[in-house]
């Protein structure tokens, strides 16, 4: 639980690195001059801005806080951020997504360094609201939400990260069928397709969504799983019915998938952390 009033004792910002800093063709072509990348260079300006209204809010408010290079959070890294009790992200959801996957009870506000050009749907602010958001938090007048994340367990080990997104079971060549058996309760199936979806509330307006599956309440606990490209077999001339296709599961109920593939990939809240 969050006391209020609070000034946090362990900050930290997790900053993205853009695509002009990180280098590269697109980088190169944008310092040329090439108008199809001058978006590159608009991002750029538009994040190291936000980044330098963040620090000097912060300074303003007297808390001290510690950059990390999102690109960069490793074991040392985690290990800060898994004892913050505040932590910034100035990116996008990428960045938040990420950094969710590092700490435990932290508070976290997402800043949307570049809203022209990245995605921010878990990110609450901007430069131009975070100087007047920062004070109501530390008042009390504005409470953070909390979220569902989901916790996943690959061959009887418990992964370190919490999905705060989605995760997807899928074949590592997207070309490929996707084989495995599902359960739910007291009934399992076999499907054959193209992956399942299994998301929060916060993450079902993302691929899920994409996939046919239903927006949820942000504050929802129920956990949302939607079968992509499900191959129907025909027994007799009549398809083949299936029950688990999609659904939700409870806060205290277990989805079970068992993979019959191979070569399969887990992902958590992107490509950036998978499992095979």
């Amino acid at each position: 639980m969050v006391n209020f009033p609070l000034l946090p004792q362990f900050c930290y910002v997790v900053v993205k690195q853009t695509a002009l800093a990180q280098g590269g063709r697109a980088a190169q072509f944008a310092r040329q001059g090439d108008a199809t990348a001058q978006r590159i260079v608009a991002a750029h300006q538009s994040h190291q801005q936000t980044l330098s209204v963040v620090r000097k809010t912060l300074k303003q408010h007297g808390i001290a806080c510690t950059e990390l290079n999102a690109k960069e959070l490793n074991a040392k890294a985690k290990r800060q951020l898994a004892r913050a009790d505040f932590v910034v992200t100035v990116g996008g959801d990428g960045t938040v997504l990420n950094t969710s996957h590092c700490i435990t009870e932290a508070v976290m506000v997402g800043v949307n360094s570049a809203p022209g050009d990245s995605v921010g749907h878990f990110c609450a602010l901007t430069a131009a609201t975070f100087a007047v958001r920062l004070p109501e938090y530390l008042a009390g007048r504005w409470r953070p939400t909390t979220l569902t994340r989901l916790a996943v367990t690959l061959d009887d080990r418990r992964l370190p990260e919490l999905a705060l997104n989605d995760v997807l079971i899928a074949h590592t060549c997207p070309a490929a069928t996707t084989r495995y058996l599902i359960n739910a309760g007291k009934i399992e199936e076999e499907h054959r397709s193209s992956g399942i979806w299994i998301a929060t509330a916060a993450g079902s307006t993302a691929g899920i969504r994409s996939a046919g599956g239903r927006q949820q309440p942000r504050r929802s606990q129920k956990i949302q799983y939607r079968v992509r490209e499900l191959y129907r077999e025909v027994h007799g001339g009549v398809l083949r019915d299936y029950q688990l296709t999609h659904g939700f599961i409870a806060p205290d109920e277990v989805l079970t998938i068992a993979s019959k593939m191979p070569d399969a990939w887990l992902y958590l809240d992107g490509a950036r952390t998978a499992y095979r």
